[in-house]
């Protein structure tokens, strides 16, 4: 290869790199849990590492047994897509077997 052609694709290369810098990169969509679809913990836990206030809503009051028992049948969030997480709270509901 010439020294020409070399200086034409180190400056091709270049320019490639500068019309990129400037390009955002998209930030990763959130990944909503689906009722049922883990435990109570971990949809909990899903929730709050993407940055959502989270509160547990016991549908049949305090359950006498083991969060692990229990089963979300919904998720709530009241925010619009474009929100941030960290100022939407998000409410679980939860069913127990045994509930009070």
């Amino acid at each position: 290869m010439s020294t020409r052609t070399r200086r034409w694709l180190a400056v091709g290369g270049l320019a490639i790199v500068a019309a990129n810098a400037g390009t955002p990169v998209a930030e990763a969509d959130l990944v909503f849990p689906t009722a049922g679809s883990e435990s109570v913990g971990a949809t909990v836990d899903d929730l709050k590492t993407q940055g959502f206030n989270v509160v547990v809503n016991f549908l049949e009051g305090q359950p006498n047994v083991a969060l692990s028992a229990c089963t979300v049948i919904g998720i709530d969030d009241p925010s619009p897509p474009t929100a941030d997480p960290a100022t939407v709270t998000v409410s679980v509901d939860v069913e127990c077997p045994n509930a009070k």
